[in-house]
């Protein structure tokens, strides 16, 4: 939020000063062309002052100069209108400044691009909306999950790979995009609340939400899915109560072999949803 208002108040600056340049040099264009010269002098060397000198040294050099042209302009014997002196004596301090802020906030700009990479990063490992983990976390915990299911066969060790689907959630999007990413946080909040604190939660985008449970107890894993379809089915979006597509896969010594990968159960688990909306839709008919 403060980098955005550093960023506006930059842009705004640099208007300042393409619009204060122009009505500078279009006043003394309504003079003689010494002036005019003068007054382009004075912007040139304000521009360069302040876009290329540190901040101490453009400080000293406004406050010299702006003496020594004030002692020449003011104090001297030089036939000009006191407004046009004004303006001249103005015209470098004013120019300088102004250049300054602006290569301050092209080195704002200039920072984001240079960090654009770790912002890009940390945008792919936490979704700010949801408040949770994305599925690049989700594959590496998987990872090392499966890797000691593999290793340890003795312990007889297996994970609950869950996955929540948003049915239509990408036509509310559409119709109702201001309200769509607090939908999202009540569908997060139902899980954070209803799962247990040793099971991972994950946003995979696109609606979907993703669950690892850790060697819970067959019993205690089906409460846990039932707590949670209560709570999902208690939630109003959009006056409406949305509609859920479940997936799972228990992956243990016996299949791990042919689930090494998350995509793999992901895959698994979209033809397991497909299989759950028609087994609903059986339901309804019936």
């Amino acid at each position: 939020m403060i980098r955005r208002h550093v960023v506006e108040a930059g842009l705004a600056t640099l208007c300042s000063l393409v619009i204060i340049v122009v009505l500078m040099m279009w006043w003394a264009g309504q003079y003689a062309h010494f002036v005019m010269t003068a007054m382009m002098v004075m912007i040139i060397l304000g521009l360069v002052v302040g876009s290329l000198i540190p901040s101490i040294a453009v400080t000293w050099l406004v406050i010299g100069l702006t003496t020594i042209g004030s002692a020449i302009l003011l104090l001297g014997y030089i036939v000009m209108e006191t407004p046009l002196k004004l303006m001249l004596l103005a015209a470098f301090p004013l120019t300088a400044t102004l250049a300054y802020f602006s290569r301050y906030v092209i080195g704002e700009l200039g920072w984001l691009d240079r960090n654009r990479k770790d912002i890009e990063s940390y945008a792919a490992y936490y979704n700010q909306v949801v408040k949770l983990q994305t599925g690049y976390n989700a594959n590496k915990i998987y990872q090392k999950e499966v890797r000691f299911i593999i290793k340890e066969q003795i312990a007889d060790l297996w994970i609950d790979v869950t996955a929540i689907h948003w049915v239509h959630n990408q036509q509310f999007r559409q119709f109702h995009h201001d309200d769509y990413n607090q939908a999202l946080q009540q569908i997060a909040h139902v899980l954070k609340e209803r799962r247990l604190p040793s099971e991972a939660l994950y946003f995979l985008g696109n609606g979907t939400f993703l669950i690892l449970s850790y060697h819970l107890p067959n019993i205690t894993f089906a409460y846990q899915n039932q707590s949670t379809r209560e709570g999902l089915a208690d939630l109003l979006i959009g006056k409406a109560t949305p509609q859920f597509k479940w997936g799972h896969l228990k992956v243990d010594d016996i299949n791990v072999t042919s689930f090494e990968t998350l995509e793999s159960v992901m895959r698994h688990i979209e033809r397991d949803m497909e299989t759950d909306i028609v087994v609903e839709y059986l339901r309804g008919e019936s």
